[in-house]
């Protein structure tokens, strides 16, 4: 039995423990969890019907469990993962972000024997991108269009908050690549840090981000030209209703990754 422990116990979080529980009690068991909000915790908890996981630290959680999910923060995974591949453990991560910036990375994922699952989140075509590197990837560019609210509270927002309140149509309000735009959404492009990692890495990966008082979903498209030919998606679904920075697809995604990880039947790259 896969003993699993849950870092970040919100909207993700309290997703994720449901499905270990409903779907994959078979083979893995949520053991542990740990947030910094005891709110959330108990939450949590009071969800579930059939585990009964301990709440412990998170370096306790990474010593004590068989795999890790994180759902908490850029932080905390960048904080983390280091740790868990010192530890040689295997962990899904869903905030990419702090991926991009452990300095040593490949390093340390080479001396290690742990894993580090990535879900493509709330994008289409990662399989895509990824096969393309075994040509010539030319250039690679996600826009994204997110409503106004899900944006409250990024550092970009709290920096330029009057450039905001006066935003009344669409207006793009951040052109970059993906290493400026994960420092200033840490929680809102978490896609455009998968997007970089499975093509041309965080520094030539270009991003656009758009937003409006009238956008009610979260829309991504990603142009991606290679040496044998052209990469064009686009995907449209709504926020979470529990927390409006997170796209539903993102939850789905990640829960379609756990299936991927404890099948032994695997579609997709």
């Amino acid at each position: 039995m896969v003993r699993i422990g849950i870092v970040g116990c919100g909207t993700i979080g309290s997703h994720l423990a449901q499905t270990i529980e409903q779907k994959f009690s078979r083979t893995a068991r949520l053991s542990y969890v740990s947030d910094r909000h005891p709110a959330h915790i108990e939450k949590l908890k009071r969800k579930l019907r059939l585990s009964h996981p301990k709440t412990v630290s998170t370096s306790e959680l990474i010593r004590q469990s068989d795999f890790i999910i994180e759902t908490a923060s850029v932080q905390a995974s960048q904080e983390m993962i280091p740790n868990v591949l010192k530890l040689g453990k295997e962990a899904l991560i869903l905030s990419v972000g702090g991926l991009l910036k452990i300095k040593g990375l490949r390093q340390l994922l080479a001396k290690s024997r742990g894993r580090i699952y990535v879900p493509s989140g709330a994008i289409a075509g990662i399989d895509a991108v990824l096969a393309a590197r075994k040509g010539t990837i030319k250039s690679v560019c996600i826009t994204t269009r997110k409503p106004l609210k899900s944006l409250q509270g990024s550092p970009y927002f709290n920096r330029y908050r009057s450039r905001f309140e006066k935003i009344k149509k669409p207006t793009c309000i951040f052109k970059g690549n993906a290493w400026k735009a994960i420092q200033n959404f840490p929680e809102n492009v978490n896609v455009a840090a998968t997007l970089s990692l499975a093509g041309v890495g965080p520094q030539k990966t270009k991003v656009q981000i758009f937003t409006s008082p009238s956008y009610r979903h979260n829309q991504h498209e990603i142009e991606v030209e290679w040496s044998l030919g052209r990469i064009s998606t686009q995907v449209i679904n709504l926020p979470s209703r529990e927390n409006p920075k997170t796209s539903a697809l993102a939850i789905a995604s990640a829960i379609a990754t756990l299936g991927k990880i404890f099948s032994n039947f695997k579609v997709g790259t």
